[in-house]
């Protein structure tokens, strides 16, 4: 096989001291997706799976390495050999201990170098290694985003093909991608909700968190993106369920999981008329221009000023009157999605999974 695929808007880089491919490094944050493709990982040194370990949830990464000293064909104390560094391999790169969307592969033939974001790009003979920092390491780095479209639609999905995945069951693999996104995207929703009931503040350099309704808007903001991502979830988990059925696979405990949400009860809890839409309903200068409106007329003209002026105190307190009726009913409703969130989590634990037999042939 050769390809040949011009490239625009492309610079040639040259280290050694750093790794050649650091600016991609440093768009890990910004994106949502993120590709790695190397002959190697480091077998001892962190610092590199360390910033994979802190890519945001929502993002998914995949990872293509092939292992060195894993061959077809094992003589004298090879096979040892081998197999102690698979089993780093498959430990560093499990995708249950990145928060983030995580798929490994494992190529045997690769010796290609590709990090890249959706982004940018470097393609060169740096590995994904700490230990590449140390070495004359080259290559080019480019933004073009039609290049990296391709990548990313053509040549990727290529790669991966003829990769071994980190699990065995394809199907169980893609299931389990599917519901994590969903489940991070709950995740955060709920972070949203639960932070635009509370405030910050830095008292003596130690940060606290108070609870408090005053700040309204992005409370019923966020709670309005709650129930579609609720809804959203629902369904994933559903299909979690139905398609371990089609697999002829059956778990009671995943069933119940799925069966007993609660979604529609926590809905329930700030839908029309509660303590909580109650207060997100009200509008303070609408209620403190009734209230001028319906007492002005029994004001005397020499009072008027101070009277408007009197009105957004009323409804200042009116709100926080509103405000104190939905403390406890708000309080419940983070219970309940902490709860929620609990019940996530021990779904994802019971989808059963298993490592490709295919990756240690020692």
């Amino acid at each position: 096989m050769l390809m040949k695929i011009p490239i625009k808007e492309a610079e040639f880089v040259m280290a050694q001291g750093e790794l050649a491919f650091q600016e991609v490094l440093g768009d890990f944050n910004n994106t949502d997706y993120v590709f790695i493709l190397t002959y190697n990982i480091s077998a001892k040194n962190t610092n590199l799976i360390n910033t994979l370990e802190k890519i945001p949830s929502t993002t998914t990464v995949d990872i293509i390495t092939n292992i060195p000293n894993r061959f077809e064909t094992y003589y004298g104390n090879a096979r040892n050999k081998a197999r102690k560094l698979i089993n780093v391999y498959l430990n560093k790169l499990d995708p249950e201990k990145f928060n983030s969307i995580f798929s490994t592969h494992f190529n045997f033939k690769n010796h290609a170098k590709i990090i890249m974001t959706n982004n940018i790009v470097f393609i060169g003979s740096s590995n994904f290694s700490d230990e590449s920092a140390s070495n004359i390491e080259c290559g080019i780095i480019s933004r073009n985003s039609d290049f990296i479209s391709m990548l990313r639609k053509t040549i990727i999905p290529q790669l991966k093909e003829s990769s071994e995945e980190y699990y065995s069951d394809d199907i169980m693999n893609k299931l389990i991608i599917e519901y994590k996104f969903n489940y991070f995207l709950l995740s955060s929703i709920i972070e949203e909700v639960r932070m635009s009931c509370h405030s910050v503040y830095n008292e003596r350099g130690i940060y606290q968190e108070i609870f408090g309704l005053m700040n309204s808007y992005y409370f019923a903001e966020n709670l309005e993106k709650l129930k579609a991502t609720m809804d959203e979830f629902e369904n994933a988990c559903y299909r979690v369920m139905h398609q371990l059925e089609e697999l002829g696979i059956e778990s009671e405990d995943i069933n119940e999981i799925v069966e007993n949400l609660g979604i529609e009860e926590i809905y329930l809890m700030y839908s029309t008329d509660t303590n909580i839409d109650e207060f997100l309903l009200f509008n303070n200068q609408q209620y403190a221009m009734e209230y001028i409106n319906e007492n002005e007329i029994f004001v005397d003209s020499d009072d008027i000023d101070e009277f408007r002026a009197s009105a957004s105190q009323i409804a200042h307190e009116k709100e926080s009157e509103l405000a104190e009726l939905a403390e406890s009913d708000v309080k419940n409703l983070l219970d309940e999605l902490n709860v929620l969130k609990g019940k996530a989590e021990d779904l994802l634990s019971l989808i059963p999974q298993s490592v490709n037999e295919n990756i240690d042939n020692t």
